[in-house]
């Protein structure tokens, strides 16, 4: 096989596409635009983000927080903002 032979083939693999999201200010890549609420907590928490499965999650919006339920499906964007809290945190 010649150089330009696997070069060609590697161009028709594309590479994983991840979208990089922040939960409690900790960077957390994301395998796809549309997961779930419980699927970005279980990412966080397998990148080292410290909560818990039950954490209340919420994406910002402008300048306010809305609540995203583990099943509530979210198309995530490049550098979006969630937070994770424990769920007896009245803060």
């Amino acid at each position: 096989m010649t150089t330009s032979a696997a070069e060609s083939v590697n161009e028709n693999q594309r590479p994983p596409r991840t979208i990089t999201v922040s939960v409690n200010n900790q960077q957390v890549e994301l395998p796809e635009h549309r997961v779930t609420g419980l699927e970005i907590k279980q990412a966080a928490i397998a990148q080292g983000v410290h909560l818990q499965p039950n954490f209340q999650l919420s994406v910002k919006r402008g300048n306010r927080y809305e609540v995203v339920g583990d099943n509530d499906t979210v198309t995530v964007h490049p550098n979006q903002e969630f937070l994770a809290v424990a769920p007896d945190d009245n803060s």
